[in-house]
């Protein structure tokens, strides 16, 4: 059986290795889009620019990943053609698929930017700057790329899952405004706009806000929603995440002649009765409200005072 690899153990972080498998590269172009190209061409995205963490930016063209030719021809072809089946059939097609496909297919998108990111420095004035990321809180991702590499991997989840994946319908324009992502490295989630599909993603909250929440999120499946609600429900998403004040615990075996990896958690609830989540902040639920609405011309003032 395939072993599971753990970049973060040499902080393996190079154009050398395959960012999923860890193999050695024999060709140093041998790369894997973070956005898929048939992605890219649906909504005119080529020349279109992410804004990274440094608030530099890079289109998404170029962004891209070392992937050997086994992972990306094999393993992550079969999951994009998954997905692009699904956005091709629309919503109603789309909330049928399996969400292990979701999650891989999200996660691959989130660590593809990570991986982008790890070289930044937090002032790109300053040569002498200190990076974004340091060993220490690259660790929070270990387990994000160890349940990405289900991609090739058989895994087992011992009656829970890592991720609360939210699914709803939008309402579509017919044209590249059918598109829009989000994401926050610090809380692990995503949102993700394509035509008539919304989804909004937890990575890595052992479930906790598929429980908490399921109703709150079908209480919208009754009409699409607008993209300024999408922004307004990926802000919330997000910042809801970061009031967690459990650290989701994981303990993956390889049980003995057997060729799958079986994942254990306990419950985030535990024998406490206390909230799982801190209280909530207006004013700094306001910050993350601000960042997705700006564009739609709020400043945080009329945000504050609604």
């Amino acid at each position: 059986m395939k072993k599971l690899y753990n970049p973060f153990t040499d902080m393996k972080f190079s154009y050398d290795f395959c960012f999923l498998c860890g193999e050695k590269l024999k060709d140093s172009k041998s790369k894997e889009d973070i956005f898929p190209r048939w992605l890219l061409k649906r909504y005119d995205l080529w020349n279109d620019k992410l804004t990274l963490l440094n608030q530099t930016t890079i289109s998404y063209n170029k962004l891209k990943i070392p992937c050997c030719s086994e992972c990306n021809n094999d393993y992550l072809s079969q999951m994009e053609q998954k997905i692009r089946n699904a956005v091709n059939g629309g919503y109603d097609i789309f909330q049928k698929l399996d969400e292990l496909v979701i999650y891989q297919w999200l996660s691959k998108i989130f660590y593809g930017i990570l991986f982008k990111e790890l070289s930044l420095k937090l002032d790109i004035t300053d040569p002498h700057s200190e990076k974004i990321f340091t060993p220490e809180l690259l660790d929070d991702y270990m387990h994000l790329h160890m349940f990405l590499q289900s991609v090739r991997l058989n895994f087992r989840f011992g009656g829970f899952t890592p991720w609360s994946i939210f699914i709803l319908k939008s309402h579509s324009y017919g044209d590249k405004r059918d598109f829009d992502y989000h994401n926050n490295i610090f809380s692990l989630t995503s949102s993700i706009r394509m035509g008539d599909i919304c989804i909004f993603s937890c990575l890595e909250d052992r479930g906790a806000h598929k429980e908490i929440f399921s109703d709150y999120f079908n209480s919208y499946k009754s009409n699409p929603i607008h993209p300024l609600q999408f922004d307004e429900l990926s802000a919330k998403i997000t910042y809801k995440n970061l009031l967690l004040n459990r650290t989701p615990q994981f303990l993956t075996v390889q049980p003995e002649n057997e060729n799958y990896y079986a994942v254990i958690s306990p419950s985030l609830q535990g024998y406490s009765t206390a909230p799982i989540h801190d209280d909530w902040n207006n004013e700094e639920y306001c910050k993350y409200l601000h960042f997705n609405l700006k564009k739609w011309g709020f400043e945080k003032e009329d945000i504050l005072n609604e």
